[in-house]
């Protein structure tokens, strides 16, 4: 069985503190909320994943290697990221882990980021966030910020098995999807699901920049784009992540 491991290299993480977590998916939403919340935050680099089923890849930040998959935090917010698409082989595996680590820490609440594809998405002026959460309690806090739960469909890919394995352990989690574009990375789509925890977590993160310098983050994130457009391949996820017609 594969292994993923979570490596701790910095000060630990606030044990509870809630966690924000956004991977290579549609349209990039998740990625992009993510690291925007990171720079904004100033948030402190506190660990990575890492699996031997991971591409050979290292980021260089400031001038010095980094992990491709990292973990930052501050006092109040954990946040999880990665600069690689997930591999289809990594998924559960990388499921496992998380899990055990948000369990380990008692965390409060997990906020997954990301896009549900759209294909009307060019004429959308702000994009709509759609949720699921794994409880009640979820389901009251989607509610509580007027988030539209989405009532069916199918979500492959990371995001999805980790919303599933997070509800079968216990753990409050909650999955927020912006409309997005399927293989075209979207600040927009990622300024929607920011506002929306700004208000769930009580943070204050301009989601300004996203709007302002849109072409330049699209161009940035081309070529992740690309690699995640064929991970999403590996996982059928194209259909999959269409909005279900009672939502059209």
């Amino acid at each position: 069985m594969e292994r993923v491991e979570i490596v701790e290299t910095g000060v630990k993480p606030v044990p509870k503190a809630p966690v924000i977590i956004g991977f290579p998916e549609v349209g990039l939403v998740g990625s992009i909320a993510v690291s925007h919340t990171i720079n904004t935050l100033g948030l402190a680099e506190v660990g990575y994943i890492d699996s031997e089923q991971f591409p050979p890849v290292v980021a260089v930040h400031g001038g010095r290697p980094k992990p491709p998959a990292r973990i930052y935090a501050n006092k109040k917010l954990v946040a999880i990221t990665s600069e690689v698409p997930i591999p289809v082989q990594s998924i559960r595996p990388l499921t496992r882990s998380l899990v055990q680590w948000f369990k380990k820490r008692e965390t409060s609440l997990v906020v997954i980021l990301g896009g549900v594809a759209h294909p009307e998405r060019a004429g959308i002026e702000t994009p709509k966030v759609y949720g699921v959460g794994v409880s009640e309690q979820g389901d009251k806090l989607l509610g509580e910020h007027g988030v539209t739960r989405l009532e069916e469909g199918l979500l492959a890919g990371s995001h999805g098995m980790l919303l599933w394995g997070c509800g079968e352990a216990g753990v409050n989690t909650i999955y927020l999807m912006a409309e997005a574009h399927y293989g075209y990375p979207d600040p927009g789509a990622a300024a929607s699901v920011v506002s929306i925890c700004n208000k769930m977590l009580g943070l204050n993160i301009d989601t300004k920049p996203l709007l302002e310098q849109e072409e330049q983050i699209r161009i940035a994130a081309r070529d992740l784009m690309r690699r995640t457009e064929q991970a999403m391949r590996d996982v059928r996820k194209e259909q999959e992540h269409e909005i279900p017609m009672m939502y059209g």
